[in-house]
């Protein structure tokens, strides 16, 4: 009843058997928060016939919560009917249904699914009996399913229950085994395959409800249906649907579907009837005609919905179409399932337009479609020809598409300056935009139509890092680019001379000047094992390098590095590189595997295959099918990598060749690297986090901690490591997650609130076996507190209040950064007289400050006369083991008035 309101609506549907004596609705209704209401039989709000003996009935009631929690909603009455074969003693066995609500504000507004479809068909003796709730949840919220057991009261299930295959015996329907009883767990389908034994009986299940909230599902609650089926004996045959496939329909467009129902029994009619969640919508869907009617097989029924954006929504819709025949004998249904996504429009009318400082600026019309939250903006280097498809939603998975930004769905332009650095020379950048749509219905619209523009090449284009020799101590990479052809030469004439950087960390080095050349030969590297990158510094050729007389500065590009995996008389391999240009290059789409067992002479290993980078990505599993001959588990197979790509700018040559390193496998690779040991912090010590924060402002709050540790290299592991895996928890006992990983052996993490933490390490070779842990190591806070011993309560705003340093506190001036307060959490003071009596007591938390800010009253708020006092302060800092939290001070302080 509102999204901040704690009054909830119930609303108890059953659906009754008219031939029965007992009425519904006359048992107790359970709030689970203590309360509970008797119904009256007569106090429903709806009732009628909805098919051959069976009554709709259905309550509402309103409740409101005294508080958030979880409570569990139930409704049980005394009789059950007779004879029910599942269960003892059924017609004295009570009947039970529950629901569980949660009440939380994370999760905001919240409604239970409903079921759709009613409980009502019958089934037959080695016919498969098909059921489907129908469950739908109006807020977009995911739905699980599952089995349980009928209860008579809350945790107490019937007496000597049994599921229905077991109950009821019996083969399935194809008499090629016994009878099954099925649920799925994500479509809510009940498959009875088949029933044995005519007579009534019971089944019950869950529909649990799930949310996306911080990329994790959430429990919201559950609705349970218990439910009666009437077996009996036939000559029938269930009737056949034909629906239309699973789709996708782009919000505010027409939906329209013929569903065709068909009876192998020449003298039987047949009636199509649909739920779903469309028809509960507004524009709902139509099934014409309505109400359905028994017609002359094969008979149809006209499907219509005419889509708006407020029905978009990740999950799609599940229609359920229904075909009953009349006989003879026991009716028989069929049941088929129509999904239909509707999909958010993409954003139209996308510009890119060039802007100062070599940024370019992409708008679009303002998205008023649903309640989108974001535009996604994608960036690529050269153009690529995508046309989505029905259901293709998004950007294509290898587009050679990266996310850049995102922007509000009330702004609607873009600035992409390459996060400050400025787009790279020569490039021909292409965009395209999604809009994101808010959880819990969420949804990702199509992608838009692309939009490219280019940057003039005013700095030198990087063309080529690639490694011509592959060695732990005398690698070589070749690295070429091309002059700044679209630069001013009336400001800037040529020749021009160039400095060439190399990086294999965090910072980049001269390596050498480059004189009125486009190429140059980097030596005496390790590219076995290191990633290079590469930038050029332009020059006119007579000026001296410094950084006034810097032209340019090229981008940056990497050397191509190449993973394996191990598999069965298999090797996966993979490779990635960070350059200016685009390797995903619809023109060249080809990679190109080399493949020796010598990894001596990269002229000995021959080309094995490739592979289309923008069908199948930056990978490629070699199982010997090129030449049809199995790779033995026991042998080492060596392998480079050539890329191609390209800038999509006409004035620059296509393809860019690039080479990886050569990296030697094995098939079946079991064997885990060696994990890291004699990990340290760089401040090991209380003392260094103390000297570290001594010049550090109170309200400091940016802490990182840098972690070192040895490769552990040893002849029972593989000392060939990929990269390290560094996980992290913030309580002594918590649970590590992953927060980064890196080639070296160092890490810093960063961006920190403290310094208090426990960290472990492993590593992961060119495989992506995983080393056992490194021993974990843990850092704690260094908390610090100081009191005053002379507080003058005059109202002078000059020390009137006792309370710890800190700025803003009752000292004036500067206090010194060693008495600031550190990782403090709680405070409890009292306050003595000199006799030994207490006088006052302050307890932090709440609206009370840890702070204190005692003005020198005593419990009664009377000001204390001038004296000395005593103190003392059980004080609670943020640390990470029990043992170090509490520190007890005494101390004295004066009240001089």
């Amino acid at each position: 009843m509102g999204c901040t309101s704690r009054t909830y609506e119930f609303t108890l549907t059953a659906y009754r058997d008219t031939g029965s004596d007992i009425l519904f609705g006359n048992g107790i209704f359970d709030y689970g928060d203590g309360n509970t209401i008797a119904l009256n039989p007569d106090g429903f709000f709806r009732k009628e016939i909805i098919d051959n003996e069976v009554e709709l009935v259905q309550f509402r009631l309103t409740h409101t919560y005294p508080g958030d929690g979880s409570f569990t909603v139930s409704y049980v009455e005394d009789f059950r009917n007779a004879n029910i074969i599942n269960m003892s003693n059924s017609v004295q066995t009570p009947f039970y249904v529950e629901t569980t609500v949660r009440l939380d504000p994370i999760f905001g507004c919240n409604d239970t699914p409903v079921f759709l479809v009613p409980p009502i068909d019958k089934g037959a003796v080695g016919v498969l009996f098909f059921h489907n709730p129908g469950a739908f949840d109006i807020n977009g919220d995911s739905i699980s399913f599952k089995v349980t057991i009928p209860k008579s009261r809350k945790n107490v299930e019937v007496g000597n229950y049994r599921f229905p295959d077991v109950a009821g015996g019996g083969q399935n329907e194809q008499q090629t085994g016994p009878a099954t009883y099925t649920l799925d767990q994500l479509t809510g389908d009940i498959f009875w395959d088949a029933p044995g034994l005519q007579g009534e009986y019971n089944i019950a299940f869950i529909a649990e409800e799930w949310r996306k909230i911080d990329g994790e599902y959430r429990f919201l609650g559950s609705v349970t249906r218990d439910m009666q089926i009437i077996i009996g004996e036939t000559d029938n045959d269930p009737p056949e649907l034909e629906i239309p496939m699973d789709t996708c329909i782009e919000a505010g467009t027409l939906l329209e579907a013929q569903i065709i129902a068909t009876d192998p029994n020449p003298e039987s009619l047949v009636k199509i009837e649909a739920f779903g969640g469309p028809f509960t919508l507004v524009p709902s869907a139509t099934l014409s005609p309505d109400p359905a009617v028994y017609d002359q097989s094969p008979t149809t029924a006209d499907f219509s919905w005419q889509t708006t954006c407020d029905h978009i929504r990740e999950d799609p819709y599940l229609i359920r179409f229904k075909a009953t025949d009349n006989g003879p004998g026991i009716r028989l249904t069929a049941f088929e399932t129509w999904s239909v996504t509707v999909v958010p429009p993409a954003p139209k009318n996308v510009v890119a337009e060039s802007k100062p400082q070599r940024s370019i600026e992409v708008s679009w019309d303002p998205y008023d479609c649903g309640l989108a939250e974001v535009v996604q903006v994608y960036r690529r280097v050269d153009s690529f020809a995508f046309n989505p498809e029905n259901c293709e939603i998004g950007i294509p998975e290898n587009g050679g598409y990266e996310l850049i930004g995102a922007v509000p769905v009330a702004q609607n332009s873009f600035l992409d300056n390459n996060a400050g650095r400025g787009l790279d020379f020569g490039a021909t950048y292409c965009y395209r935009l999604v809009a994101v749509f808010e959880l819990p219905t969420g949804g990702v619209s199509y992608a838009s139509e692309e939009v490219c523009e280019q940057i003039a090449a005013t700095g030198p284009v990087i063309t080529n890092v690639s490694i011509s020799s592959t060695d732990a101590n005398n690698g070589e990479v070749i690295v070429s680019w091309l002059p700044p052809f679209e630069i001013d030469t009336s400001i800037y004439p040529p020749p021009y001379k160039y400095q060439v950087l190399r990086s294999s960390g965090s910072g980049f080095s001269p390596v050498t000047t480059v004189v009125n050349d486009t190429t140059y030969t980097d030596s005496g590297l390790n590219t076995l094992d290191e990633v290079y990158r590469y930038r050029l510094n332009l020059y006119l050729d007579e000026a001296e390098i410094n950084e006034e007389n810097l032209i340019e500065v090229s981008a940056t590009a990497s050397t191509v590095r190449l993973g394996s995996v191990g598999l069965f008389e298999a090797v996966e391999l993979n490779w990635e590189a960070d350059v200016p240009w685009s390797n995903t290059n619809q023109d060249f789409p080809y990679h190109y595997i080399y493949r020796n067992k010598v990894a001596a002479d990269t002229n000995l290993m021959v080309l094995i295959d490739s592979v289309d980078v923008t069908q199948f990505g930056y990978q490629y599993i070699d199982s010997g099918a090129f030449n049809n001959v199995k790779l033995s588990n026991n042998e080492q197979y060596c392998y480079y990598v050539t890329t191609s790509g390209g800038y999509g700018n006409e004035d620059i040559f296509e393809p860019l060749l690039n080479n990886s390193q050569v990296l030697c496998a094995m098939p079946d690779d079991n064997i885990n690297p060696c994990p890291p040991f004699e990990v340290s912090f760089n401040l090991g010590s209380e003392g260094d986090c103390l000297s570290f924060l001594a010049d550090k402002p109170c309200n400091f709050y940016q802490f990182e901690n840098t972690l070192v540790w040895e490769a552990n290299l040893t002849d029972s592991c593989d000392a060939n490591i990929s990269y390290y895996e560094i996980f992290y928890t913030n309580t002594i006992d918590g649970e590590f997650q992953l927060v980064g990983t890196t080639t070296e052996t160092t890490f810093t993490h960063k961006d920190l609130e403290e310094f208090a933490g426990c960290y472990k390490i492993r590593a992961v070779d060119q495989s992506e076996n995983r080393s056992d842990f490194s021993e974990v190591f843990c850092k704690e806070n260094c908390p610090n507190i100081a009191f005053p011993n002379l507080i003058t309560p005059n109202g002078d705003n000059k020390n009137d209040l006792f309370t710890p340093f800190y700025p803003g506190g009752a000292a004036t001036g500067a206090i010194p950064l060693d008495k600031c307060p550190r990782f403090l959490e709680k405070i409890e003071f009292k306050v003595y007289n000199r006799y030994g009596k207490q006088v006052y007591e302050y307890t932090s938390g709440g609206e009370n400050s840890v702070y204190i800010n005692w003005n020198g009253t005593n419990f009664s708020g009377e000001q204390l006369p001038s004296a000395i006092y005593y103190f003392e302060a059980l004080v609670t800092f943020d640390m990470l083991r029990p043992e170090n939290k509490e520190r007890f001070i005494k101390g004295y302080v004066e009240i001089r008035r």
